[in-house]
């Protein structure tokens, strides 16, 4: 593969990949481990180690996914507004429509192919050692074979259509936010189509407003993030590489440190330490009723993390490094493969032992759970299971993507009519960019 073209926001490439490594350390964790969710290990004690801010980022799951999102609402935004702020609104509106169609297909066709492959797994049996692990939320996810090839069918045509309506999917229950991906990406377009001929300073109003309405409504996934994304694609816009000398160099740093602190609020029990219960008061103050504090804190800090790195040379600098561009690259099929490949290699390595000592069920019928391998056969089996997985998503960048991205070419060709202004269309995007 080639290595990725330099542009101003290569850095957000690395960032990403970096998310997608934390959500699937955030789910082995929480299949393991999911105490560190909690701030200290019972109420009234005190936090393990992993417990503590910063270092039980290893869980931000949530944390990553508000990085999605932002630079959904980051990278769809961009270009159309580069042309907007040089006057170029006919060049903008026809590069949205592009897009709009381009983008949507590259997200859907590659989720519909690891669709593909999770129901295929499942319907040999692949997922018969996962629903006997003790481990709850994998063995939660491992949906068993379908009682007939009819059956079977039906739930696969279901999954690659009404999935897209309802979610999450049957057959990889991870792929909820893909729907949620895809509803944010045609929020950004409609909005990016209502702001076209909006002078700068009303484009920064409205999208400010936005940001505000869904802090309001409860919009705590979803649209307080795509739109802070929005508000970042402006700024690159209009200070372009000025923005890392901008500010004094302490202040970048202390707006991630910040943002991470903000990221490292717990998903469960806040309430049992006192950081994060006055963290709990502070923030239901200014949300509303019956929703959820700890998305609030997460996408928040994810923002202000962002906004530090934006402004940041170095942490820029570090993001562009051939190891994060790398990550970044193949952090898709990462993140569309990662629970498939848990509920089969990772469940082999570390229960295989246990599944050739003791039966499939006891002399009452009853199913034998299986027990893991301990914490010294760990330190080995992870490395093991994160080199598999990002050997099989760098192969998915090499056949998959590819083979998605000419679909798609096709498909746009056939429906699209021949533009005298063709040279202004949007160029083809890596794969790397769709969860965006």
């Amino acid at each position: 593969m080639p290595p990725p073209r330099k542009r101003d926001d290569n850095w957000i490439d690395g960032l990403r990949g970096v998310a997608s490594f934390i959500v699937v350390t955030g789910h082995i964790c929480t299949a393991f481990v999911p105490f560190l969710h909690n701030p200290a290990d019972k109420e009234g004690s005190g936090p393990l180690f992993f417990q503590l801010p910063f270092v039980r980022l290893i869980v931000g799951g949530r944390a990553a996914v508000a990085v999605f999102f932002i630079i959904t609402g980051f990278v769809n935004s961009l270009n159309p507004i580069k042309n907007a702020r040089a006057g170029n609104t006919s060049v903008a509106l026809n590069n949205l429509a592009r897009s709009t169609f381009t983008r949507s297909g590259r997200l859907v066709l590659p989720t519909s192919v690891a669709t593909c492959i999770a129901w295929f797994l499942c319907q040999i049996g692949a997922f018969s050692m996962a629903s006997r692990v003790d481990a709850g939320w994998i063995r939660g996810g491992a949906h068993a074979p379908d009682g007939s090839f009819g059956e079977a069918i039906s739930k696969l045509f279901r999954a690659l259509t009404l999935f897209w309506h309802s979610g999450p999917g049957e057959y990889d229950p991870t792929h909820w936010t893909l729907v949620y991906f895809l509803q944010g990406s045609f929020r950004v377009y409609l909005a990016l189509l209502a702001m076209m001929l909006l002078t700068t300073r009303y484009w920064r109003a409205v999208t400010v407003f936005l940001y505000v309405w869904c802090w309001v409504i409860g919009d705590y996934i979803v649209g307080i993030n795509i739109f802070a994304g929005m508000m970042l694609a402006q700024l690159q816009v209009d200070l372009g590489p000025r923005a890392t000398s901008l500010l004094p160099k302490p202040v970048p740093t202390i707006l991630i440190v910040l943002g991470l602190f903000m990221c490292s609020y717990p998903q469960e029990h806040a309430e049992w330490i006192f950081w994060s219960r006055s963290m709990k008061s502070m923030i239901q103050q200014v949300i509303p009723l019956y929703t959820d504090d700890t998305r609030y804190w997460v996408s928040l800090g994810t923002t202000t993390a962002m906004v530090g790195v934006f402004f940041s040379h170095n942490a820029r600098r570090i993001l562009t490094l051939p190891l994060f561009n790398f990550i970044g690259r193949v952090s898709f099929p990462v993140y569309l493969l990662h629970n498939t490949l848990m509920r089969t290699v990772l469940v082999w390595l570390a229960y295989s032992y246990s599944a050739m000592k003791f039966p499939a069920s006891d002399a009452q019928g009853n199913v034998v759970e299986l027990s893991r391998a301990g914490t010294v056969g760990f330190i080995f089996i992870l490395p093991i299971f994160y080199i598999i997985l990002y050997a099989i998503g760098y192969a998915w960048t090499l056949y998959v993507d590819p083979w998605c991205a000419k679909v798609v070419d096709q498909t746009k060709g056939l429906m699209f009519r021949e533009d005298e202004q063709q040279s202004l269309a949007e160029k083809p995007i890596p794969m790397t960019n769709v969860v965006t």
